[in-house]
């Protein structure tokens, strides 16, 4: 039998995947209105060489908020600055969007 516990843990669960699907369809209609192809994009990146002059002083100095150190010691981008295209092309995304990943807790 469920408990009230159980229905709480699960609802919120549910709660976060919706969360994290919203953002996620958020990002690609921010792209869309950047005039990207949805089908075209076969990944997003960061790529500190594609900011613009006034970006990269502004990484620089807030390093911290565009890279995400993890538990592990690995890094990931707290941002997006472009895709790549299955055809192997890239387009910078200006403005940057928000980088949006599944949590694990």
């Amino acid at each position: 039998m469920e408990t009230a516990r159980d229905v709480l843990a699960s609802i919120r669960r549910k709660q976060k995947e919706r969360e994290y699907l919203l953002a996620v369809l958020d990002l690609w209609a921010q792209v869309q209105e950047q005039g990207i192809a949805i089908a075209q994009v076969a990944s997003f990146g960061f790529d500190s060489r594609v900011l613009t002059p006034r970006e990269g002083r502004d990484f620089h100095r807030r390093f911290s908020e565009y890279i995400e150190r993890l538990p592990t010691g690995k890094t990931r981008p707290c941002f997006y600055n472009y895709v790549r295209h299955h055809d192997g092309g890239m387009t910078r995304l200006e403005p940057m969007l928000r980088a949006v990943y599944e949590h694990d807790d």
